[in-house]
């Protein structure tokens, strides 16, 4: 009797510990793909990213002004999200929580819809792009500093050799053939400054309200995009008061077929498929390695300008790229270093 406890005993210890090790690889295989998908989805969203500029400089050949191209956006990625919940989850899956209503209003305010004006708006007060998208290639480090605050987010080694890099590159990348020499504006610093505080603000909240409160990224894209629609009137309706350029504030109902398939097509693959797929990838990945990987998005749009816009390219872009590329697949490699 004594012999056959012990067998039963030993067999039921063997039967657990066999149990346990054979799940231990899974979870991991699980978890893995998981990070796969979300690290994926952040480098489709930075190359629809870099679709913006062809789309605008098409447009505006057209005569759409920068604040329609933005209204517009939005508007049709509201459409869009609010057609492809409904089919998905019948819109039961799309009410908010009361409380988090005011939070969605500061998402769409701070997130979107003064990210994207605020660009706009630098732009057409003289700022040259490349002062502009340099400064605004500064919200890694932003980033990084929000997620620690805001998210308790750890500054690791690679981190924090893996932003200076990133920004180091997308500058670069950024440069122009000829580099501007004239003064700068302070109110586009400022302006540009901004936009890099609102890019970090939209990954931040997108990773705290989407990966830790549960909201799934479509329904917190979804009700971020709406708020930055109602944000849009007052937007509009203040800069209008201090800038009269018609390319700027210009703002026609009546277009042509033409410029309504590419303000749709504008609004699907540069806004509703990236700012989703965006927060798909704060689901699992933290917002200051997020970050990193969609400064991918200036090689994108350089590839795109040579592609649709006949655009030449220095060498050092060139160099640019593999800093960015190096900075990304530090962040992609930065769980393995920590499993090891």
């Amino acid at each position: 009797m004594v012999e056959l406890r012990l067998s039963a005993s030993t067999s039921h210890k063997c039967i657990n510990y066999d149990t346990r090790t054979s799940e231990k690889p899974l979870e991991r295989i699980r978890l893995s793909t998981s990070r796969k998908v979300n690290y994926l989805s952040l480098v489709i969203a930075a190359v629809c990213f870099g679709t913006i500029a062809v789309f605008s400089y098409y447009l505006s050949l057209l005569g759409v002004s920068s604040l329609q191209q933005a209204l517009f956006r939005i508007g049709f990625t509201v459409l869009f999200l609010f057609i492809g919940l409904g089919l998905a989850y019948s819109f039961r899956g799309i009410t908010l929580q009361r409380k988090h209503l005011s939070f969605f209003a500061v998402y769409g305010l701070l997130g979107i819809a003064l990210s994207i004006i605020v660009y706009i708006t630098a732009i057409a007060i003289g700022t040259p792009v490349v002062v502009a998208v340099s400064i605004t290639y500064l919200y890694p480090a932003i980033t990084l500093l929000m997620g620690r605050i805001f998210l308790d987010e750890k500054l690791t080694f690679l981190r924090l050799i893996a932003v200076p890099l990133s920004i180091a590159g997308a500058v670069i990348v950024s440069v122009p053939i000829f580099p501007y020499v004239a003064a700068v504006p302070i109110a586009g610093i400022i302006l540009s400054f901004s936009n890099a505080i609102f890019a970090a603000v939209y990954v931040v909240l997108g990773r705290k309200w989407g990966g830790y409160e549960g909201y799934r990224p479509s329904v917190t894209t979804f009700w971020g995009f709406f708020f930055a629609l109602v944000w849009m009137g007052p937007i509009i309706l203040i800069i209008s008061l201090f800038v009269s350029d018609p390319r700027v504030v210009g703002i026609q109902l009546f277009q042509p077929l033409p410029v309504w398939l590419l303000l749709m097509a504008f609004a699907l693959i540069a806004t509703t498929i990236p700012y989703l797929l965006t927060n798909v990838g704060v689901e699992k990945v933290d917002a200051s390695a997020a970050s990193i990987i969609l400064l991918l998005d200036p090689i994108s749009a350089v590839l795109f300008g040579i592609i649709f816009l006949s655009q030449p390219v220095a060498i050092w872009q060139a160099f640019g790229a593999v800093l960015i590329f190096l900075a990304t697949a530090l962040i992609a490699l930065e769980p393995r270093f920590h499993t090891r």
